[in-house]
């Protein structure tokens, strides 16, 4: 038996919310759990995704260290030194941007697309009281991912730049979506999920 869709992105949403206010004895633990998980999934895409985010991790590591009171790493610099303490929380920010990256992966890995918009559409099922079309949304997703694929293995953007600009002739005229039923190990997942999160932040 496999999670719904629905219920693998709200784990994925109860980890990311906590993770902020997450110890780090706790978030050592998780991200060994993590790396079990993307070395039995053999996914790849983490090493892209942080690859791709590095000058963001690198500027989270200069402003705490430079913005934070503490401690000066080089006294002699006065002012312009970065803190002891200022390292130790921006090495902190980029761990748990790290971890939640790595997260971010595990899910796509595990998550086809088509499961991963129906799983999104099931969560936006209830926005419908306040007037929120699902269906809609759903298909706009569909449709930029279908779009953003296409983009990455097209020709270099120079080359292709004036067939950009005309109208796509292979867009689909309806999106399918298979949507699961929630089963009894999706109710022990997310209770588990919401337990750990509350147990590790108290």
């Amino acid at each position: 038996m496999v999670l719904h869709p629905a219920t693998r992105i709200l784990i994925f949403l109860i980890v990311a919310i906590s993770l902020q206010w997450m110890p780090v004895a706790e978030l050592s633990v998780m991200t060994a759990m993590l790396a079990l998980l993307l070395a039995q999934s053999r996914t790849r895409e983490v090493i892209t995704l942080i690859r791709r985010a590095r000058f963001l991790l690198l500027s989270l590591v200069l402003i705490y260290a430079f913005a934070t009171p503490g401690e000066s790493v080089l006294p002699s610099l006065g002012a312009f030194s970065p803190t002891t303490e200022g390292l130790q929380s921006g090495a902190l920010q980029v761990w748990r941007l790290t971890f939640l990256l790595a997260s971010l992966a595990l899910l796509m890995a595990c998550t086809p697309r088509q499961q991963l918009l129906a799983g999104l559409y099931v969560l936006l099922l209830p926005g419908k009281v306040v007037g929120i079309n699902a269906e809609r949304i759903a298909v706009r997703l569909w449709l930029t991912l279908q779009y953003a694929e296409a983009a990455a293995g097209a020709a270099p953007w120079r080359q292709d730049f004036r067939h950009a600009l005309e109208p796509a002739g292979d867009a689909p005229s309806a999106v399918t979506l298979q949507v699961a039923r929630f089963t009894w190990l999706d109710a022990v997942a997310l209770a588990a999920s919401l337990s750990l999160a509350l147990w590790m932040l108290s």
